[in-house]
């Protein structure tokens, strides 16, 4: 039976997704960007996309303390060695392949294969000495962090701030934040990282602005597409608060996306895939515009 990696892997956040909700139905994707984005021992980069979400879970779900991820070959490599028994966790990527008797001249001679590959955590492996986690800091007040400060300058975008709620208006191409005062401590977030999450989150969607990235930006009334871009944006969030180093916001209105999200996944196999991608998309727009 050929395996579907769309099915494996949609099936895997249906399943975590569900019970991040039973737990928390505010905050399913707040309480996975507390976790230093995942990254690779040998080479040191990131993972990114739907593997940065996939691994987040894992880490949530099994309780892993480090943020490090390699195959059963990289730990070797590093001198470690996988514990008996202990399961791998599924990741992707995208091979690029050229396809059967195409000409150099065609502009479509290549095509995206998907493949799949296995990693273990470094909690998982024996004879390595994970690095020592970041610790994030806690305000009693919105204060400002001058290296996101920096960023959201230098992406451009316009906020007002003062404002009665937070939201991004496609029409006047602003942000709108609430007064920093509005912000306050809770879960273990810090006023000024709830401040900052919810400022990311406005970010992402004003990336998909028509000048911008173009995303469909739909009004409540299309619930379906309402609830996509706001899994995009919440995504985005995540990657946002993790790149950071800071908790992400758990928000009042997610119990009713929860729904629709959970509903979309269990009919489209690809459907979390492409959130992921566009996801990243948007965070990589954000970085390259705010240079950081």
């Amino acid at each position: 039976m050929k395996q579907d990696i769309y099915t494996d892997i949609t099936n895997s956040i249906i399943h975590s997704l569900e019970r991040l909700s039973l737990e928390d139905a505010k905050a399913p994707f707040a309480q996975l960007a507390g976790q230093d984005l995942p990254l690779n021992p040998t080479s040191g980069n990131g993972y990114c996309g739907i593997n940065t979400l996939v691994l987040w879970f894992a880490q949530h779900e099994k309780g892993y303390a480090s943020n490090e991820w390699g195959t059963y070959k990289q730990w070797q490599d590093k001198g470690a060695q996988v514990k008996k028994g202990e399961k791998s966790t599924q990741t992707i990527f995208y091979k690029r392949v050229e396809k059967k008797d195409a000409k150099e001249q065609d502009e479509d001679r290549f095509y995206n294969m998907l493949k799949s590959y296995r990693v273990f955590n470094a909690d998982q492996v024996e004879g390595y000495e994970a690095p020592l986690t970041r610790e994030a800091g806690t305000f009693g007040t919105v204060e400002q962090i001058a290296e996101i400060e920096h960023f959201i300058q230098n992406t451009g975008a316009t906020i007002k701030a003062d404002q009665d709620s937070a939201c991004f208006v496609p029409s006047l191409d602003e942000i709108h934040m609430p007064r920093k005062d509005l912000f306050f401590e809770a879960a273990g977030q810090s006023a000024t990282e709830n401040y900052y999450a919810v400022l990311a989150h406005e970010l992402t969607h004003w990336s998909g602005g028509a000048s911008r990235l173009d995303r469909k930006q739909e009004t409540i009334k299309n619930m379906e597409s309402y609830a996509f871009e706001e899994l995009i944006a919440e995504l985005g969030s995540a990657y946002l608060c993790a790149h950071f180093g800071i908790k992400q916001q758990g928000r009042d209105d997610h119990a009713t996306y929860i729904k629709s999200w959970l509903t979309a996944l269990r009919s489209d196999k690809k459907y979390i895939f492409k959130a992921a991608a566009k996801a990243q998309q948007a965070v990589d727009f954000l970085k390259q515009s705010g240079r950081t």
